[in-house]
């Protein structure tokens, strides 16, 4: 019954959505949705240790995988009597939940909502959400977009990488947007826009920064009259999936003249984090509880999931590095991503690994000035392919790339088409040529 009605509110024509877009969200989610709206502000200690603790006792009589784990570790859910105490919880990795079949670290299977990890870090993971996951998830969005004056009732351009066959462009009512295809012809998405914008007021784009970037390069090179007619009633961005890498959100905040706003989040939907200035992200307590633990010298960003119960994770390292900004009342109030999620990074001749992010946007490349994209692939330590998408043939690229005090072996390959994975990003590091 549910995919049916998902499939049928899919399918409403745009002149009865848009009328209908500025029903509440209440009645689109249910009352969770509103109930977590409600309790966002809420990052009261008291109310997070009872949360956590709360979530523990059932974790440890109810799921194998936390029965063994906090016995291996000798620990128990009775030591919990303070905020202070949460610390003495062991925090689990992607590997031990690896360890344990899928049904020996969830509960009540059939009441949950399964899904999996995209394993863009080499792995993946099956995972059980609990049934309210989603309108807790668009009650903390919505609070992020608000901050550049969005309303259910206004109109976004999606553009994240979505496949949908024959149809250049999709109206979807349940997020009152239209969704680009990023696999047909571009002239087919000039001309269905064109008529959608005489027609509809859009004033926000959401999607991944690169695919927003890619698509409007292509606007301003193929239909200029159409960004200028696109520009006219933008209001703002939103960043979804992706780290809005600084070369992206200049071009497309210095194009449209507005706003954008990028968060923190993952799959596992352990952690979700607002933009509190650019790359400063400010965690909602109320989502779930968030934490950074220093590890070897390092700050790991660590996450429970105080609202799952199908199927919990409980200080759980997401595997990204942080530098925590700032505390209040003992919480994490802002951090800022270093490396970003482990693994991405290549390795020069001394075995020395080398952060992607550093390596491409941490150091002024001329070749941005010639390039739509810049990617690398690594074949094995101590090379590097620098894969440059670029129309340009006559350029000397290697004089452009930043390669300084790199001990690494560096070669160019020219494309006319950035390497894209199945969802539709635009990664850093290939892994496959």
């Amino acid at each position: 019954m549910f995919k049916l009605l998902k499939r049928v509110v899919q399918k409403t024509p745009v002149s009865i959505g848009t009328k209908l877009s500025s029903l509440p969200f209440e009645y689109r989610l249910g009352k969770d949705y509103t109930d977590y709206k409600a309790i966002i502000k809420d990052n009261r200690q008291s109310t997070i240790f009872e949360n956590v603790k709360a979530i523990v006792i059932f974790a440890e009589s109810h799921i194998p995988f936390y029965k063994d784990f906090y016995a291996s570790r000798k620990f128990k859910s009775s030591q919990l009597n303070s905020f202070e105490d949460l610390q003495l919880i062991p925090i689990i990795t992607k590997n031990d939940l690896q360890k344990y079949e899928f049904e020996l670290r969830t509960h009540n299977i059939k009441k949950g909502i399964i899904t999996n990890t995209g394993g863009t870090s080499g792995q993946p993971l099956k995972l059980l959400l609990d049934h309210k996951a989603y309108a807790r998830e668009w009650a903390h969005m919505h609070t992020i977009w608000e901050k550049l004056g969005y309303k259910t009732s206004k109109i976004k351009l999606t553009i994240r990488g979505m496949n949908l066959g024959a149809e250049a462009i999709r109206y979807n009512f349940v997020h009152n947007e239209f969704q680009v295809n990023a696999y047909c012809d571009f002239s087919l998405i000039v001309k269905q826009l064109n008529n959608i914008i005489s027609k509809h007021k859009i004033e926000y784009l959401h999607g991944y920064p690169s695919g927003i970037y890619e698509f409007l390069k292509q606007l301003k090179a193929e239909s200029p009259d159409l960004l200028f007619r696109l520009k006219k009633d933008l209001c703002g961005v939103f960043f979804g999936s992706e780290y809005p890498a600084p070369i992206y959100r200049s071009y497309i905040e210095n194009t449209l003249c507005v706003q954008t706003v990028s968060w923190y989040g993952h799959t596992e939907m352990a952690v979700l984090a607002s933009e509190k200035e650019p790359f400063i992200y400010q965690p909602f307590q109320s989502y779930g509880f968030t934490e950074s633990v220093e590890i070897d010298g390092k700050h790991h960003l660590i996450g429970t999931t105080t609202h799952n119960y199908s199927g919990p994770l409980i200080r759980y390292d997401t595997g990204d590095l942080i530098d925590p900004i700032s505390y209040q009342d003992g919480l994490l109030e802002s951090f800022k991503i270093t490396e970003g999620r482990i693994g991405e990074f290549v390795i020069d001749k001394n075995n020395r690994n080398i952060s992607l992010t550093a390596l491409i946007f941490g150091r002024h490349h001329k070749i941005f000035e010639f390039a739509d994209f810049v990617q690398v692939h690594q074949p094995e330590s101590g090379k590097l392919n620098v894969i440059v998408t670029t129309n340009k043939k006559t350029v000397e690229y290697g004089t452009l790339f930043d390669s300084c005090n790199m001990n690494m072996d560096i070669s160019f390959k020219l494309v006319s088409q950035p390497y894209k994975t199945k969802s539709g990003k635009i990664p850093l590091l290939v892994k496959e040529l």
